[in-house]
């Protein structure tokens, strides 16, 4: 009677709670801290010594590259250009006298040589007169945003006089380190796994999006590990070289089985879990890859959409019958 009463309850079915499998990606999320830096950015310096005449832009100024940003006291050397070329013009003809009359026999050609030096040497002198002036303006090197005039109108200048600073910011560059365990990803993986979003305390709960654009060709033997830069586009001119930013990297990963946390059982041999299979309980060998938030990363012989077991798991058996209730049932 007692055997008999046994096997009648092995055969009745057990009231289970079951869930569908589903594929999800074991990510790995890295996260760093950086500083941000524009793409172009430079300090601006005169080449020469000499005083400020004109002061041609504001702080926060978008110039363009060839823009004249200070002009100095040129009087002196524009002088020089004109005398340049007059020298150069008395050169020329010169030569041109000489040129005609070694033709006739009347000079020796060496005085022709001799002229041809000097009109060579004028040229020269009023190339480097020219450049004198050019010196004393002073030009944006590259498109860009212009910081706050160090010199004003008067002041004497000269190549240590920082005049101001100059950012082209239309692209922001993040500079952060990743562990060298990382490098092999950095290597094989393709852009939409090089994503990273990035926030910054100037404007809280904001995400902006960039990409790791470069990397560094060598792993530091101390620190182990490796410079990478990411770029964010910076269309709407929010952001500021020197901000902070707090980086977040999603690093795509294999696919695998995932099921409740709840679902997956401990014995001797190892884990498993229950799935439910033409109503009978299968009893499945499963391995522990990670947890997500209340689930599990499984491999074993699941398959995406079976039934997995999460309440009622303490009566099964092998083969035993059960009766799927809904999730509010009692």
């Amino acid at each position: 009677m007692p055997a008999a009463s046994a096997m009648q309850r092995q055969s009745a079915p057990v009231k289970v709670i079951t869930q569908p499998v589903f594929i999800s990606e074991n990510n790995r999320v890295f996260e760093a801290v950086g500083t941000g830096q524009a793409q172009f950015s430079v300090q601006i310096y005169p080449a020469v010594t000499d005083e400020v005449t004109d002061v041609l832009f504001k702080a926060q100024q978008n110039v363009e590259k060839g823009d004249v940003l200070i002009r100095m006291d040129d009087e002196a050397e524009r002088l020089a250009v004109d005398l340049a070329e007059v020298q150069l013009k008395d050169a020329k003809s010169l030569l041109d006298r000489y040129a005609k009359a070694v033709l006739e026999g009347a000079v020796p050609e060496s005085e022709v040589d001799a002229a041809r030096a000097d009109s060579q040497a004028a040229e020269v002198a009023l190339k480097q007169a020219r450049l004198a002036v050019e010196e004393r303006q002073v030009k944006a090197p590259f498109d860009g945003v212009v910081g706050i005039p160090n010199v004003d109108v008067g002041d004497r200048i000269g190549p240590d006089s920082l005049i101001t600073t100059l950012d082209n910011r239309e692209v922001l560059f993040l500079d952060f380190e990743v562990p060298e365990a990382l490098a092999g990803v950095l290597n094989t993986a393709d852009e939409a796994a090089l994503q990273i979003t990035a926030e910054t305390p100037a404007y809280p709960g904001r995400e902006f999006s960039g990409m790791i654009s470069a990397q560094e060709s060598r792993i530091d033997p101390e620190r182990r590990t490796m410079l990478v830069r990411a770029s964010i586009e910076n269309n709407e001119d929010l952001l500021r070289p020197g901000m902070s930013f707090a980086t977040n990297w999603v690093i795509p990963g294999q696919p695998y089985a995932t099921v409740p946390e709840i679902s997956a059982q401990w014995e001797r041999e190892g884990s498993f879990v229950w799935l439910i299979k033409d109503g009978m309980a299968e009893k499945t060998p499963i391995t522990v890859v990670a947890r997500r938030g209340g689930n599990v990363l499984v491999e074993g012989d699941i398959a995406d959409g079976d039934d997995v077991v999460v309440e009622g798991l303490q009566r099964l058996r092998p083969g035993q019958p059960v009766e799927v209730l809904s999730a509010g049932a009692e």
